[in-house]
């Protein structure tokens, strides 16, 4: 269950430390997903430069990544193929999510965070802020491997 339902689509969990959002589609101002027989086509950024970008692959269900915390920056992820169980962590409070594809997670610096693959998934990262391999700290999660 999300913390607070902000509009069609867009889940907030933590107080707003975390964000989910189902992609739809395209209305000329956000993010959007659509597809068709040949697959599907993400639209993730609009406008906003972005400091870094890097793809993430569970090859099987169980895989895990993550577990860590970013002090200096938000970090957008998307799901773009598969499902992945999403834990996170801000303050004392923690929330688990399952994410699938279309879905797009935010967040906030500081915020804790762990996937975990219920089957194959691709996933594409992308940030704003302190480069993300410099600034990462392990994250006191329950199930953390």
């Amino acid at each position: 269950m999300s913390d607070q339902e902000q509009g069609e689509g867009m889940r907030s969990y933590l107080d707003g430390a975390l964000t989910v959002e189902r992609l739809g589609a395209n209305d000329g101002a956000k993010p959007f997903r659509a597809g068709d027989a040949r697959g599907a086509v993400a639209w993730l950024v609009r406008g906003t430069p972005f400091s870094y970008l890097h793809a993430v692959e569970f090859a099987a269900a169980g895989d895990r990544r993550g577990f860590h915390a970013h002090s200096d920056h938000t970090e957008h992820f998307y799901l773009f193929s598969g499902a992945l169980r999403l834990l996170a962590r801000a303050g004392q409070a923690e929330v688990e999510v399952d994410l699938s594809a279309g879905d797009l997670a935010v967040f906030a610096p500081g915020t804790g965070h762990g996937l975990i693959a219920l089957g194959p998934s691709f996933a594409i990262a992308y940030g704003n802020g302190a480069d993300p391999i410099h600034d990462t700290a392990p994250a006191d999660l329950a199930g953390a491997p």
